[in-house]
């Protein structure tokens, strides 16, 4: 029996820990009900490695992981923008499957 999957967005965001309670707000308003936030451990970017010890370091940066619908994931996307003229991070937006699409709206 083939195992039915529909199309729903992740949205992923890295950013400084500071920043994770307006991002918060970006995620509540556009609806999305489900979100995770996880430690960075450690990682490179632009400006080189970062990990423990430094001053913006691994535990003051976190991700942020929205499983949702298009909409809210555009809508999400929209509002890290304006966060993201004045903060540093990284967003993506990527399509996944999902067995319970129910759960992702």
């Amino acid at each position: 029996m083939a195992v039915r999957t529909h199309t729903r967005k992740k949205v992923e965001m890295l950013v400084e820990r500071p920043l994770l309670k307006r991002v918060l707000e970006v995620v509540k308003t556009s609806g999305a009900r489900r979100y995770t936030v996880l430690p960075a451990l450690e990682g490179r970017g632009l400006d080189g490695a970062w990990q423990d010890g430094q001053p913006v370091d691994a535990q003051h940066m976190v991700q942020v992981v929205v499983l949702t619908n298009e909409a809210k994931a555009d809508a999400i996307l929209e509002g890290m923008g304006a966060l993201l003229e004045t903060w540093p991070g990284v967003v993506c937006a990527s399509d996944i499957q999902v067995l319970r699409p129910e759960r992702f709206t």
